[in-house]
């Protein structure tokens, strides 16, 4: 996959760093411990209030694109690279149904690979971050590869052609469950021949297993209170152990669009005293949280905008 001895590599994403995404940072971690030569580039600045230690953990540098484009810095940017590259004319052409957004931060990674030695690029999400790598990828002659997850695959705004154009310009594509590997290959066909699939993975260190059996008897959730998580049907399965008199807490960890209708749902039905609402928590206290409890749930479903979780994520 990488042309270079040494081999440099841009990770492109949207936001960096984000609160939930710690898959993202335990690669960008393995990678670096493996040797790779990293730099980070963002779309956006992030927008949570506070982040997981392991952040700290990252030597990767970050860069944060412009994202206010005008059209004389489109048109300044167009003429900086087509000096050094003609063809990136040609190139343009084919990008009219791109965010002008997004055409405005590829050219300008696309001067930051020739700067910087960057000589193959990977982008997480297969939305406005591979939307980007692609181009800048065309741009700068670089091969480019990108991780699909769970929206950029399932979600109704997702585009075919667009998905289509990324998977077949590719060097490869990794996906993070056999399910969503299937999925592509049933509804991309051959464009979907490189897809492999990773499973996100997890420090066994931090997460040594001990017998659950003498714990109290606690429910343990975490994510993102969205819908595709399934946590209301967690609540109602709750309401049917109370309603059977059953001694037990549900600990649900996490923040999100749903907190305050997941919170009257459990008013509604009198579970206070057994569904707990803990908010977003830092990866030690999750760890911990784990640790003392019986049971694991992951209730995730399918939403009616047809997101959902090719692999369970928490």
């Amino acid at each position: 996959m990488f042309e270079s001895n040494s081999p440099r590599i841009g990770y492109v994403v949207k936001r960096y760093p984000r609160y939930s995404e710690t898959f993202i940072v335990n690669e960008i971690l393995a990678h670096e411990r493996a040797g790779l030569d990293l730099e980070i580039f963002s779309l956006r600045p992030p927008c949570d209030t506070h982040f997981q230690a392991s952040i700290s953990q990252v030597r990767a540098p970050v860069t944060y694109l412009d994202e206010a484009v005008k059209m004389a810095d489109l048109w300044t940017a167009v003429g900086r690279i087509a000096s050094k590259r003609p063809e990136v004319g040609l190139l343009l052409a084919q990008f009219d149904r791109e965010d002008p957004r997004d055409v405005y931060q590829a050219l300008q990674l696309t001067r930051m690979i020739r700067d910087r030695g960057i000589t193959h690029l990977h982008a997480h999400f297969a939305t406005s971050a591979t939307s980007v790598a692609r181009m800048a990828a065309l741009m700068a002659g670089v091969p480019y590869t990108f991780t699909a997850h769970a929206k950029d695959i399932f979600h109704e705004s997702v585009d075919r052609d667009d998905l289509t154009r990324k998977l077949r310009d590719a060097a490869g594509v990794v996906t993070v469950s056999e399910f969503n590997l299937r999925f592509l290959r049933q509804h991309y066909g051959a464009h979907a021949d490189r897809v492999t699939r990773i499973y996100n993975g997890l420090d066994l260190d931090a997460f040594a297993f001990s017998d659950p059996a003498d714990r109290k008897p606690i429910i343990a959730a975490v994510g993102r209170l969205v819908e595709k998580k399934g946590f209301e049907d967690l609540i109602d399965a709750c309401d049917l152990l109370a309603a059977e008199g059953l001694d037990f807490e549900c600990h649900i960890a996490g923040g999100g669009e749903l907190e305050h209708a997941l919170r009257e749902r459990i008013a509604t039905k009198r579970l206070g005293s057994f569904v707990k609402m803990l908010g977003p928590l830092p990866m030690p206290e999750v760890i911990r949280l784990m640790r003392s409890a019986s049971v694991f749930a992951a209730p995730c479903v399918v939403g009616r905008d047809g997101n959902r979780d090719g692999l369970p994520t928490v």
